[in-house]
């Protein structure tokens, strides 16, 4: 609440209440002197805006450094003030905190704090609670001054902004009452802060227990995997002699190679039925298994344009599916020119840099698209291997990201190439088997996908009952009155002759020894 809307009574307060601002409650960013005490290499805390939580009002990461150091260009501030980030997104978010546990009682930090220091009538936990209120936030955010993503709270509004005043020592039992309603929904979120990665281990060890193929049962009418790896070295033996021959040749007197298959030493024993194999065994024999995006000079950045044919790069493959931000073009002629580089709907995508092994398969509306050079597209048979299972292998946690990591090449930026894809052991399940497998995974998902979504639910609603509770307190509900406390208007009027008489001093003083 700005001076302007400030109540012109105390109607709607409690008894002993009345409204003030924080200009008359604090000194809003006061000026601060080196202390006689301390040399330049007297340690104090410098609090950057990254060491203040957002959720829980903590200075989380302050750090020592030599006051000399740090004394120009930042923002100082003592034991017991209480900062408030003044821009945006930071006084959104809810960035502010109690000063306490500095070093010397002294801090340094950024220059994007408000630093407000309660006088004699109010508590640092009182003027901490009421900036943090979403009212307040809302108030500030709509008195906000400058341009876009620079947007700062003035000091004018901090010290013209309303706030209700209970007497001094109600203060602190509502304070009190508000640290254990507090620390409640606290524990609650620490509860829900421990779900993701709980949920992150159940997924993998869905994964791993699938490929293990723990999560299904064997049907003897499936057809074995090594079946249907005899099948696909046949069609592609066909085909390489279909190909031969319609260009004169003669494949008795050539010899046939197949892909390698793996090393299956090192690799654990798979249920009856399944195989090892690898990518390249399992892949389209109408084309290429493995394909790595066009070269940059294939696909220079001049050739996008605004738009045409969509160029998927890495960030557009997400384990989630792909994602269509910040997606790329060129023109259709440019398309027809790196017709090698589509994509199918069916083909699995695999990012070969930055974070390497992400997957996601490609959905009918991507079908035709074109793939960036940091990209990988794997299109496998379909009678051998359905997209889905071949994704949640690339997914799953059966050793594959240790062999990527470990098999990965660069020398400042680790990458992966088609030879390695080809070669990456694969745990192939019966076809049916493997349809089952992705039924029940994608089942499996699902339930943690609607815990998750619950526990979001529950955060939301727990910073609800936050501001609840903020705004009882503010109104006066939390705790029984005592008539016996000393009324606020008292302690207000008795700051307010206090401060008169130090600004009458002060004017005398500057009578009396004018500057020059």
């Amino acid at each position: 609440m700005t001076a302007d809307e400030r109540p012109t009574t105390n109607d709607n307060l409690p008894d002993g209440w009345v409204w003030t601002t924080l200009g008359e409650a604090c000194e809003v960013n006061p000026t601060m002197s080196w202390p006689e005490s301390f040399t330049k290499e007297t340690p104090v805390s410098f609090v950057p805006m990254a060491a203040v939580d957002d959720v829980t009002g903590a200075i989380v990461a302050a750090e020592s450094r030599p006051i000399d150091e740090v004394w120009r260009g930042y923002k100082r501030f003592a034991e017991g003030d209480v900062i408030f980030a003044r821009i945006t997104p930071c006084m959104e978010n809810g960035k502010a905190a109690i000063a306490t546990g500095l070093l010397n009682g002294i801090g340094l930090g950024s220059t994007e704090f408000h630093v407000l220091r309660p006088t004699g009538v109010v508590s640092a936990e009182w003027i901490y609670h009421s900036v943090r209120q979403q009212s307040f936030r809302n108030e500030a955010a709509r008195e906000m001054t400058g341009t876009a993503g620079q947007l700062r709270v003035p000091k004018s509004f901090m010290e013209e902004a309303t706030i209700p005043l209970p007497p001094l020592a109600e203060q602190q039992r509502i304070v009190a009452k508000m640290e254990v309603l507090f620390a409640q929904s606290r524990r609650g979120r620490e509860a829900l802060d421990a779900v993701p990665d709980l949920l992150a281990q159940f997924r993998q060890a869905v994964l791993a227990a699938a490929f293990r193929g723990e999560l299904t049962e064997r049907d003897p009418a499936d057809e074995p995997a090594s079946v249907l790896l005899e099948r696909i070295r046949a069609e592609r033996r066909r085909k390489w002699e279909e190909d031969l021959r319609a260009q004169g040749k003669d494949p008795s007197r050539r010899k046939h190679e197949e892909p390698v298959p793996p090393d299956t030493s090192d690799l654990p024993e798979l249920p009856e039925g399944w195989v090892w194999t690898t990518v390249a065994e399992i892949g389209d024999t109408s084309g290429d298994a493995v394909l790595t995006g066009p070269f940059g000079a294939q696909l220079p950045s001049s050739e996008f344009v605004e738009s045409g044919v969509p160029v998927l790069a890495i960030g557009n493959v997400q384990w989630n599916g792909i994602s269509y931000e910040n997606l790329k073009y060129v023109t259709e002629e440019k398309a027809k020119q790196l017709e090698r580089y589509k994509v199918a709907a069916g083909d699995v995508l695999f990012t070969r840099s930055g974070t390497v092994g992400r997957a996601a398969v490609v959905p009918p509306e991507a079908d035709d698209w074109l793939i960036s050079y940091h990209l990988l597209r794997v299109r496998a048979d379909f009678s051998v291997c359905i997209p889905e299972y071949l994704y949640l292998v690339f997914r799953g946690e059966v050793g594959i990201h240790e062999r990527i990591a470990g098999r990965a090449r660069g020398a400042t930026r680790a990458g992966f190439n088609t030879t390695l894809l080809k070669t990456l052991p694969i745990p192939l399940a019966p076809l049916e088997e493997q349809r089952r497998i992705v039924a029940r995974i994608e089942a499996l998902f699902a339930q943690a996908d609607i815990l998750e979504a619950q526990v979001a639910t529950t955060r939301r609603r727990l910073e609800q009952v936050d501001q609840a509770i903020l705004a009882r307190a503010f109104h006066g509900e939390l705790v029984p009155q005592d008539p016996d406390d000393e009324p606020a208007s008292v302690l207000l009027e008795r700051i307010r002759r206090e401060r008169e008489a130090h600004s009458a001093k002060k004017q005398t003083q500057q009578m009396r020894f004018p500057t020059t």
